[in-house]
């Protein structure tokens, strides 16, 4: 019978998220690639790694140790055991990880996790990025080994941890230095009034802005009260339950009273801005202003002027066109992260481009990433390019004639190269070869010259990025800007004689540009040294923003189009006249030919690193949990018993061992023993799970006929799940199940050898919100077979059918509609049921039983309350979020005779509860008597859950 597959996998379900693809709706995490590992052994670390990113692997090894040095020394303790890290060669990889469950998303840069206490980071292509994220990740498990150790030497629990914006705030502060993108984030926080004080941090939980005031309150509290106050933090924290106690009796102050003083000093330092620098909006001219908008082209098509770029205005990231003129709406061009082939872009890294009427962009196709070509003037893909031994693409730009494309990629081995690519011949050439990170290419108008950002300089081990020039006659790469300063985002100008780019040389990101026109500068590019002298020049600044400037583009009539950062918006705006800029510029600074250390910077590995310290992975198990149970009820009295499930260290292989006993008396406990054994592998694209299991014992089931009775049930099941997409899977089950049922009250007996089977067709692209879906949509198909071969007792067919489609009305109000059917026919056919908040509102939850269901629901969604704030003089609490819906529902169940359609309709009110649930509370009036009377009074209903 089919509910005995959905009893053990629910099972599975509680003890391991892992096993997510046999949900009945989500995207799946799909194993591409079938990983080879090998585990390079140091003497403080384990490190996991696929062959083809050995030399990074071992350069990992050599921060690692170097980390654990510095980090021993400051949190005075040792750890015993030996450290896990698992290591990715690119982002795409680090997406397939079975070590944690969940869908890791486009900005995650890794993570420490708690239960085997491992270490996964991807490799993004900058060696010190790589070095900075091993450290950052670092701090965190020896955060955990001192909060345990601290709590253990004062005979206390040590479940106890410091608030995620301590210990994340920790983890930067102690692994990098305060950079650009902190400063322009605070700096728009406290000039737009939306810094959040301490006392308030919950607000902004897990976030971006979270992480970095909690670095800054970390550096303040280091340089104000002195950084042994740091680790006064963890030898205070058994004195008191809650953080802010022990904050108050480590510094003195309470949470209050620290930010009264903290966001004083932040107003101190950053209100002076405003005398000489401006915020975008007061110097420059509104595109798209609401969003996360990047990477605009300009293109002249016909008589309109267009910008194209990425942007996520309503939740998906698409493509969008917008008139640089008349201004109006953004047009989405192409639909992202709703289907197979464009499975996701990468918004804030993927540079895109257009030229003689082609759009070229990059998308997420699978395991690998893949160039599109879509033709403007027909509004069709025209060619889509995936290359196997490139695995991400970061950036293209076109040759002038549009044949040829140079981009910058991620290979196998991590490292960032550039290539070109031949349209018409479909050759691929690579440009560069090295453990430097090449990125964001630019052509020039007259198709000499690509500049490019890399971090080769010698500034590019301290995380500097500098500005070259490839040569594509001469294949040769020539220096441009220069200097102990980042530099992003070339940009030419239409007639090549000006190079526009992004630098934080002022300590923030604003736009410059070099004026490329001079003869004595022109012949330094081509080589020929200090001619009459000349051995320097200068750069020009035409932006002197309070926040921070992004990708700027020329347009052929002399403005600059460019991304700022403003008030939480990534907003696209308008430099008009950028020339007349130019020539009065806000500062210069001038770039020395002759300082120009053309020595190129390299990073140590780990020692003596022999073939005796690496060995290929075998599979290393340990215990993810272990939980006992034991529990009273009023019909079936006591139960009693565990769970066991153990894992190999890289999440593939997991095996889950249950048991308990239902006996009410002794002579019961031999035939009462409940038992199952399963394993799942996750290794392959095809996910499987297979097992046994014994269960006996009394019942109560609202889907069989009979409520209570008493069941001996034993026998094996193997299933499986083939992801075709993150968007779509196949799913398919057997089982082979001997049941002998006892009906309690009655008089009957059954015994079954029952063959189950079922196949399921599942797709979900949808787009949630707070409190459930908003967008996209949402089927699954099953179809299932259940029979007893021995005994023919049982035997009956199963299809489902569920259909949920939400249309999207704003950016955070949406109509969703839902269509379901669930259809059991034959011998002891199961019954479905229904009733309550999740399905048919207004009737007693469950209460609606049969063996046919129908139900279909209409909601419109639309927010309700965003903040929701009451503070008592012990306190406060804080509930964000709150969505209100207006809900008609319809349908029924029945077993052989339909009789009646039952309804309601009502007003609803959902609130996320730290983001893991959902409160949900309807009032309303039912359908009655076949839909032809409205009740008098209203129905409450309080419960808890999702939108469908």
């Amino acid at each position: 019978m089919r509910i005995k597959i959905k009893l053990v996998l629910a099972f599975l379900l509680i003890y391991s998220t892992c096993f997510a693809q046999w949900y009945y709706f989500g995207r799946n995490k799909v194993q591409y690639t079938e990983f080879q590992w090998n585990v390079l052994k140091t003497e403080h670390f384990d490190i996991y790694y696929h062959p083809e990113m050995k030399d990074l692997a071992e350069r990992g090894a050599y921060f690692a140790e170097e980390a654990y040095a510095e980090l021993q020394e400051k949190f005075n303790i040792n750890i015993l055991n030996k450290i896990p890290l698992v290591f990715y060669s690119s982002h795409l990889y680090f997406q397939q990880t079975n070590t944690t469950p969940g869908l890791i998303p486009e900005g995650v840069g890794g993570f420490f996790e708690f239960i085997k206490g491992r270490v996964v980071i991807p490799f993004d292509g900058s060696i010190y990025q790589f070095k900075h994220v091993i450290k950052h990740e670092l701090v965190h498990v020896f955060t955990l080994h001192k909060v345990q150790r601290v709590l253990k030497d004062h005979r206390q629990p040590t479940e106890k941890m410091p608030p995620l914006w301590f210990t994340e705030g920790l983890a930067e502060f102690w692994s990098t230095k305060w950079d650009n993108m902190g400063e322009m984030l605070l700096r728009d926080a406290v000039l737009n009034d939306y810094i959040v004080p301490l006392s308030e941090m919950d607000r902004i939980f897990g976030t971006f802005l979270m992480y970095k005031e909690g670095q800054n309150i970390l550096e303040y509290i280091a340089e104000k009260y002195g950084e042994e106050k740091i680790i006064l933090f963890f030898e205070n924290i058994w004195k008191a339950n809650s953080f802010e106690k022990v904050f108050e009796l480590t510094i003195g102050k309470n949470y209050k009273q620290f930010d009264e003083e903290w966001l004083y000093h932040l107003k101190k330092k950053y209100y002076p801005l405003l005398k000489y620098n401006d915020p975008p909006s007061a110097v420059t001219k509104p595109l798209v202003a609401e969003g996360f908008n990047m990477k605009p082209v300009f293109y002249k098509n016909g008589d309109r002027k267009e910008i194209y770029f990425v942007g996520n205005i309503t939740g998906y990231t698409n493509i969008y066109k917008v008139d640089l003129d008349t201004k109006q709406k953004p047009k989405v061009v192409i639909e992202g992260e709703r289907s197979d082939q464009f499975e996701a872009f990468h918004l804030f890294k993927t540079k895109i481009d257009v030229k003689n009427g082609k759009l070229a962009f990059i998308t997420k196709a699978g395991d690998h990433d893949a160039i599109h070509i879509y033709d403007l003037n027909t509004d069709k893909i025209i060619g889509m390019f995936q290359f196997n031994s490139l695995v991400m693409i970061t950036s293209l730009s076109f040759s002038p004639d549009a044949r040829e494309l140079a981009l910058t990629a991620v290979d196998k081995s991590g490292y960032s190269d550039i290539y070109l690519f031949n349209l018409e011949t479909k050759s691929l050439k690579k440009l560069t070869s090295d453990l430097y990170d090449d990125k964001e290419v630019a052509w020039s108008p007259k198709g000499d010259k690509i500049a490019f950002i890399s971090d080769r300089t010698i500034y590019g081990s301290e995380g500097k990025y500098n500005i070259f020039i490839y040569d594509v006659e001469k294949d040769r790469i020539e220096y441009l800007i220069y200097g102990n300063f980042t530099c992003s985002a070339p940009s030419w100008s239409p007639d090549g004689k000006y190079l526009a780019f992004v630098s934080d040389i002022d300590g923030t990101q604003n736009i410059w540009v070099l004026d490329l026109t001079q003869k004595k500068f022109l012949a330094e590019l081509d080589g020929l040294s200090n001619i009459n002298g000349f051995s320097q020049f200068e750069i020009k600044q035409i932006t002197n923003l309070t926040t921070a400037a992004f990708d700027p583009v020329w347009t052929d009539d002399g403005r600059i189009v460019f991304v700022a950062l403003e008030n939480l918006k990534f907003q696209i705006r308008i430099i008009e006249d950028a020339y007349s800029k130019i020539e009065k510029p806000n500062f210069t600074h001038k770039i020395n030919l002759n300082e120009i250390e053309k020595t190129h910077w390299d990073t140590p590995k780990i020692q003596g690193v022999q073939s005796v310290n690496v060995i290929t992975y075998r599979g290393k198990y340990d215990l993810d949990i272990a939980q006992s149970q034991i529990s009273t009820d009023p019909i079936f009295g006591t139960v009693g018993g565990a769970a066991i499930a153990i894992s190999d260290l890289l999440g593939n292989e997991r095996y889950y061992f249950l048991i308990y006993n239902t006996a009410q008396t002794k002579d019961e406990i031999l035939k009462s023993f409940n038992i199952a054994i399963s394993r799942v592998s996750l290794s392959k694209r095809t996910n499987f799970a297979y097992g046994i299991f014994h269960f006996a014992g009394r019942r109560y089931d609202l889907t069989d006929p009979d409520l209570f009775y008493y069941e001996k049930a034993y026998g094996g099941y193997f299933a499986m799940s083939y992801p075709i997409s993150v968007f779509r899977r196949i799913e398919s089950s057997i089982m082979l199940n001997r049941s002998d049922k006892e009906i309690i009250f009655g008089v009957g007996e059954r015994k079954a050898m029952l063959l189950s089977n079922s196949i399921s067709y599942i797709f979900d692209n949808s787009l949630w919100s707070p409190t459930g879906p908003i967008d996209g949509k949402r089927f699954n198909i099953t179809l299932a077979y259940t029979t007893d071969i021995q005994f023919s007792n049982v035997n009956y067919y199963t299809l489902i059918f569920d259909y949920r489609q939400y249309f999207r009305l704003s950016t955070r109000s949406a109509y969703a509609v839902r269509l379901t059917l669930f259809y059991n026919e034959g011998k002891e056919a199961r019954r479905w049921f229904m009733g309550g908040s999740w399905d048919l509102r207004g009737y007693e939850r469950w209460s609606i039983r049969g063996k046919k269901l129908w139900l279909a629901s209409q909601e419109l969604r639309f927010p309700f309350i965003d903040k929701f704030d009451v503070k008592f003089p012990f306190g406060g609490i804080f509930i964000g979020s709150i969505r209100g819906a207006l809900f008609f529902d319809l349908g029924n169940a029945w077993d052989n005779k339909y009789t009646e359609t039952l309804g309601s309709f009502g007003f609803g009110i959902r609130f996320n509860i730290g983001g893991v649930l959902v409160l949900r509370y309807d009032v309303g009036k039912r359908l009655e008597n076949n839909l032809s009377k409205v009740q008098k009074s209203l129905f409450h209903q309080f419960f808890f859950g999702w939108d469908f």
